[in-house]
């Protein structure tokens, strides 16, 4: 499979530069990619390179994350998030879309779907719930349980590969590479550093009760949770299953909270078997 470069697109909402991607052919049917806590819309290429003949995907960058802007106020609440997807897909003209989130990504896609549930022909939610991770403590912030990078810099991209190669260690080593190459930056130090804003892990845990929402969503949804994963366990997979009126979920073995790093062909596959069910 050779990789094909993504169109780069920005455009501003409360003063913030918001960056996305996107693949393949604009008349095809439109998928919407969000990424989790402390990542980038880069997390999505190899998907998107597998199925950038049959769909029309676009990836967003979150405000703090990636290529998009930091914000000067700190303003990285869920509903921040929420208006800036929002402001995305209204100036992409999309009408009818599949959204998928990963993590924070699914947390701000739930949110979407509940208030705009008419537009989603369909939902993937990747190990993430409504409520409290698995593994979390009564006001823990999730992204300080799952698989994400935690020193803030390197001296050089190699180190960078070799630490999180460690953490990520179910993932295939190009994975690792792109994780790297397009989530890290050059400092006038020299020095290489993850492309998020600090500031993102000091904001408040989520306080949206999500729950009483997504009881309304009519969309099909999928839920995929990773076997070996610290934010969905098998109950929490069972009451989302119960909860939400359409909703299938699926366990992608020898996964972590990444499974789409960890289990590419598994997380591919599974899309695709929902996509066309």
């Amino acid at each position: 499979m050779t990789p094909v470069p993504a169109k780069s697109h920005t455009l501003t909402r409360d003063d913030v530069k918001l960056h996305h991607l996107d693949w393949g052919n604009e008349g095809r049917h439109p998928i919407v990619m969000v990424h989790g806590s402390r990542l980038h819309a880069h997390v999505w290429n190899d998907f998107s390179n597998r199925y950038k003949d049959r769909f029309h995907i676009i990836a967003v960058d979150q405000r703090g994350h990636g290529d998009s802007g930091w914000c000067t106020r700190n303003q990285y609440d869920l509903e921040d998030f929420y208006q800036d997807l929002k402001a995305v897909i209204e100036a992409k003209g999309l009408k009818r879309f599949t959204l998928i989130g990963h993590s924070l990504g699914g947390r701000v896609s739930m949110l979407y779907a509940a208030r705009h549930h008419q537009l989603l022909e369909r939902l993937v939610l990747v190990d993430i719930t409504p409520g409290r991770p698995a593994a979390a403590t009564p006001g823990a912030d999730l992204s300080r349980i799952t698989e994400t990078p935690g020193p803030r810099d390197f001296d050089s991209e190699e180190e960078a590969i070799a630490y999180l190669g460690k953490i990520l260690s179910r993932a295939p080593a190009h994975v690792i590479e792109e994780s790297v190459r397009f989530g890290m930056r050059q400092t006038p130090s020299g020095r290489y550093t993850w492309k998020y804003d600090p500031a993102i892990l000091k904001r408040a845990p989520a306080t949206t009760d999500l729950w009483s929402m997504v009881k309304a969503i009519p969309t099909p949804t999928l839920l995929q949770y990773g076997s070996h994963s610290k934010v969905v366990s098998a109950e929490l997979a069972e009451q989302l299953r119960q909860t939400m009126p359409q909703c299938t979920v699926e366990r992608i073995e020898k996964a972590g909270h990444a499974l789409f790093t960890d289990q590419p062909d598994a997380f591919a596959a599974s899309v695709g078997r929902f996509l066309n069910a």
